[in-house]
């Protein structure tokens, strides 16, 4: 099996076509054909009704298609994290919050380059209790988080300084149908389909305590899948298998284009934090991280700039955690 075939099956799932995915992937659309039968047969299964037009999937292979998509993004995932590792000298390793390590860190490591452009990153994607760990263990350099007032990630001000990097929040969202037959439906009408974080996950815990117990006194709940990957519920939720509590980080592309739309009748928002630590060094890359620092100080307020000097100075008072108001 060649992982182009699920990328070029992918393409058919969201283009609906056999010409416009074969254009997509550039390839002649007899060739695209071939390789798709080529999957079909290393899976042993049919994707692809034949004997119907227009294009018509398979029970079995519209059942999967989130799927699929989840499975073609582990891999590429995987493949990232195994080149990471294969670095012979990483200058600063980031341990980041998995939905964070997709939609902000991207971002973050180019303004890092700007200070020096010659310097290797390694990129850690873990559950944020994890990335904390790798941190406090000295096996990573900046850590990358949510944060709220209420859950704060604890890490000592001896082994790091802390900077709120910018805010984030968990929406509500649903693919347009299920959006129309929730929005439209009476209080208890039907139960709201829905994709849920684990209890004792990070995002978990603050859908659970700020946002679930008012969506439960007005209407009845069916957890359709629970999964600590968010980018694997937003696949979900992009095929109708029910509404999520999503980062807007994650899902403003789709809300912009409609593929996703927020419930706001029924789930209020989440505001939370973006925060970099930034371990306390000895040396040159002590400076280095002072560097850094220095960089996205300059992007901060006022209030988060008063602890600009603490790298300089010494370690950082504990940081004050309050409740901010996202940024819409």
């Amino acid at each position: 099996m060649e992982l182009k075939w699920l990328d070029d099956y992918i393409a058919l799932i969201e283009t609906g076509s056999f010409s416009a995915a074969a254009e997509r992937r550039h390839v002649s659309q007899p060739a695209f054909s071939r390789r798709i039968q080529m999957l079909e047969e290393w899976l042993g299964v049919t994707l692809i009704d034949r004997a119907r037009k227009p294009l018509q999937f398979t029970p079995v292979a519209a059942e999967n298609q989130a799927a699929f998509r989840s499975l073609v993004a582990r891999i590429y995932e995987f493949r990232s994290a195994l080149k990471a590792e294969s670095l012979d000298v990483a200058d600063l390793t980031i341990a980041a919050q998995h939905t964070l390590a997709a939609s902000y860190v991207p971002a973050l490591m180019k303004r890092l380059r700007q200070l020096a452009p010659e310097q290797n990153f390694r990129i850690r994607s873990e559950n944020r209790s994890d990335a904390v760990t790798i941190l406090m263990r000295g096996q990573a350099d900046v850590l990358i988080a949510y944060e709220t007032s209420q859950a704060p990630c604890g890490i000592p001000s001896p082994i790091a300084v802390r900077q709120v990097l910018g805010d984030d929040r968990l929406v509500l969202v649903a693919c347009p149908a299920l959006h129309a037959s929730l929005s439209g439906a009476p209080d208890d009408a039907r139960p709201v389909p829905m994709l849920c974080f684990p209890p004792e996950s990070f995002f978990g815990q603050l859908v659970r305590f700020e946002a679930l117990p008012e969506l439960m006194r007005r209407h009845q709940v069916a957890v359709r899948c629970v999964s600590e990957f968010a980018m694997g519920l937003r696949e979900l939720a992009l095929v109708g298998q029910g509404a999520a509590w999503l980062p807007y980080s994650l899902v403003a592309e789709d809300l912009e284009r409609g593929r996703l739309m927020p419930l706001e009748s029924l789930g209020r928002s989440v505001p939370m934090d973006i925060v970099a630590y930034f371990a306390v060094r000895s040396g040159d890359k002590g400076e280095l991280l002072k560097r850094q620092f220095q960089a996205l100080h300059e992007d901060a307020g006022p209030e988060e700039a008063a602890t600009a000097e603490s790298l300089s100075a010494g370690p950082a008072p504990t940081p004050h955690h309050r409740t901010r108001t996202p940024r819409r």
